[in-house]
């Protein structure tokens, strides 16, 4: 592939220069950009670019948020902490919805017998 559409893939994922401003740098034209960015190569190799780049961000995101349980307030230390458990599997049990007497409201209550076999399973009734 030629080198000058490879270079508007990877300025296109890791820079914030525009369309235009990537065409002056290329000494391309903007149409030129446009035209490349529908060919399946230019597709195929910017896809896996910024696969590679946002890999390459994953350490720094991570030492971000080790760094981020250390900090001054205990918002951004129990965001966080919660952000970490969650993407690690330590989910917390479901919400529960309480009805307005205070007790757990039940999700079921208006369905018919019918209704109920069927989410149980059991279509003969």
């Amino acid at each position: 592939m030629n080198k000058k559409i490879e270079k508007c893939a990877i300025l296109m994922v890791s820079t914030d220069l525009t369309q235009k401003q990537i065409a002056e740098e290329l000494n391309v034209s903007v149409q030129t950009i446009i035209n490349w960015k529908k060919k399946d190569e230019f597709i195929e190799f910017k896809d896996d670019y910024q696969r590679k780049y946002l890999n390459n961000l994953a350490a720094k995101a991570i030492r971000t948020m080790d760094k981020l349980l250390t900090s001054d307030s205990d918002q951004v230390r129990y965001n966080a902490a919660k952000d970490i458990l969650d993407r690690t599997g330590y989910k917390p049990t479901e919400k529960q919805n309480i009805n307005m007497s205070g007790s757990l409201a039940n999700p079921y209550e208006a369905l018919t017998t019918e209704q109920l076999l069927k989410l149980a399973g059991d279509d003969d009734g």
